[in-house]
């Protein structure tokens, strides 16, 4: 039996790893047949690739993460790394989510499995459930990559001892790993996911399988690797086949709107198991395993995490690292539907978080608020030119976020959501109304979105054309989405981020006068995005060591 390289935790610890993506890294060769041949430890190295789930508020740990890298936030220090993205220091080498060397080991995991499947010679369902499992796991894998980088090599078998053993083999085989199209990128992740709902269950069949790959799960994820590649971004015609189709083609968006309909197709065959959550739409972000929440299709589950850098500083003992934009504020409408910044919207800036859309008070912390016992003071100075108890110099906006955290100040499970109805019924949307116009189906989708419990916004008005309703759709993504990691990727695949991301970021100013507060709009910074960084960057070094790999434009 030809013996093959396992990078991964076998049972006992993680196995050390180059930082470089293509080089193999040590090697651990075991006996692949004890570890497949045996559903028990078959299952422990599933259930090892799960544990490679990753993503939340603090992505890039130190308090940092996606929110702070586009028009929703702003970290707290100058110093952090996100700071430097937001004024155009992007590159290779100054890139808090350079992700390509972790995730092809996880790919690595996922191919060692698929590649011994043979030997999983105990119960038929289980072994092709395992499989399913490790198709779903890897095509999420390359999806993140893709969304990033476009066209990546797509390493589908895992390296063999022979392949690597020696430094003329190693230069060899990295020499043969190239980027394949970015077409053939997505056909290949569809087909993927395609292949696992075939033998998945619909949904989890006990509430100790949720968080696990379902058939739901990898058709709304085709659903969201469809809307990708029908995007501006990629859906136009490219200079090179790497970053995008080379031709636009419209069906891409009915491609991605049969996607999503499919999924709601298939949810109404089994029940309509999966629903929006009736638990109200704070509980949906901060409650730990919740029998009554089907809204989540996939998600990292039972992960605690400290609210230490959402908080403000003094009495809450935070740092203030994620200082909510204006620019997001801005974008929740009033209760009536209206958007503030339309006539007879009533909006007073004043008064700016009074009869908002729901989800603004669900979403943000605002000063004057009854929060965890006390009433925040985010004021920079009163009469007498002192600070509120709870202001610290890293406080920059007058806005924190309160999504994701727990009123009762206890720690927060963190469900981690990469796949949640509203965002199939966001996607199903979009697509739509970009090949079709706004249908009916559109409406609805959006106005099942906005009627959820607890939220309650009236319907979008009728007769919106499609250039109007896109931006409403735009609109809804950026309020029901916030910090979820979403609109970073947003912007990029609308090709909306050179406007953007070049915008003014704005905040408050607020001051105490007597028992009133002035808040006071200002610029805290004007933000640099180029047309390069719509992707990411690979790594100089890999290029540099021998890899065939052609860099992304402008770097």
């Amino acid at each position: 039996m030809k013996r093959l390289i396992i990078y991964t935790f076998l049972f006992a610890g993680l196995l050390s790893c180059k930082k470089d993506f293509l080089a193999p890294p040590p090697v651990s060769v075991v006996d692949a047949k004890a570890i497949f041949g045996s559903q028990l430890q078959a299952a422990g190295f599933l259930a090892n690739i799960y544990t490679e789930l990753t993503g939340g508020l603090d992505e890039f740990g130190n308090g940092q993460g996606f929110t702070q890298m586009c028009d929703e936030g702003e970290a707290g220090y100058p110093y952090l790394t996100t700071n430097g993205i937001n004024v155009g220091s992007f590159d290779g080498s100054n890139n808090p989510d350079n992700i390509i060397a972790a995730y092809y080991r996880k790919i690595r995991k996922c191919n060692v499995l698929l590649a011994n499947k043979d030997l999983m010679t105990f119960d038929p369902a289980l072994k092709a459930q395992y499989v399913a499992e490790a198709q779903f796991l890897r095509a999420f894998f390359y999806s993140e990559l893709i969304k990033r980088y476009a066209g990546i090599p797509l390493v589908v078998s895992p390296v063999s001892y022979e392949e690597i053993q020696d430094a003329a083999a190693q230069q060899a085989y990295k020499k043969n790993l190239k980027r394949a199209s970015y077409a053939n990128c997505i056909d290949f992740v569809v087909k993927q996911l395609d292949s696992a709902a075939s033998v998945l269950p619909w949904a989890p069949v006990d509430d100790l399988q949720r968080g696990k790959a379902t058939a739901a799960a990898a058709i709304a994820l085709k659903a969201k690797v469809l809307l990708f590649a029908a995007s501006p971004l990629s859906n136009v015609t490219q200079p090179n086949n790497l970053i995008g189709y080379t031709t636009y083609d419209a069906n891409r968006w009915k491609l991605a709107a049969d996607a999503a309909r499919e999924f709601f197709t298939k949810n109404t065959a089994n029940g309509n198991w999966y629903g929006l959550y009736t638990g109200g739409f704070d509980k949906l972000f901060t409650e730990g395993r919740d029998a009554a929440n089907k809204e989540m299709i996939f998600y990292r589950q039972g992960n605690s995490q400290t609210v230490t850098f959402f908080n403000s500083p003094n009495r809450l003992g935070g740092f203030s690292h994620f200082n909510i934009s204006l620019n997001l504020v801005d974008k929740f409408e009033m209760k009536t539907g209206i958007p503030i910044n339309e006539a007879g919207s009533g909006y007073d800036e004043q008064q700016w978080f009074a009869n908002r859309d729901p989800r603004l008070a669900f979403t943000i912390l605002r000063n004057g608020e009854l929060w965890k016992g006390i009433t925040t003071q985010y004021y920079f100075k009163d009469e007498a030119g002192k600070p509120g108890l709870d202001w610290g110099t890293q406080f920059m906006t007058g806005v924190l976020m309160k999504k994701f955290q727990r009123s009762d100040g206890s720690t927060t499970p963190i469900k981690w959501h990469y796949l949640r109805l509203a965002d199939v019924y966001l996607m199903l949307a979009e697509a739509e109304n970009e090949f079709g116009g706004p249908s009916p189906e559109v409406y609805t989708a959006l106005n099942t979105i906005r009627n959820r419990p607890s939220v309650l916004m009236p319907a979008l008005p009728n007769g919106l054309t499609k250039e109007q309703m896109r931006t409403r759709i735009q609109n809804e993504r950026a309020v029901e989405m916030a910090f979820e990691s979403q609109r970073f990727f947003d912007v990029r695949r609308w090709k909306t981020a050179e406007v953007i991301d070049n915008s003014p970021l704005q905040g408050f100013t607020i001051e105490k006068n007597g028992s009133n507060f002035i808040s006071t709009r200002y610029t805290l910074e004007t933000r640099k995005f180029t047309s390069k960084m719509y992707l990411y960057p690979f790594p100089e070094a890999e290029i540099f060591k021998g890899a065939d790999i052609v860099q992304n434009p402008g770097y």
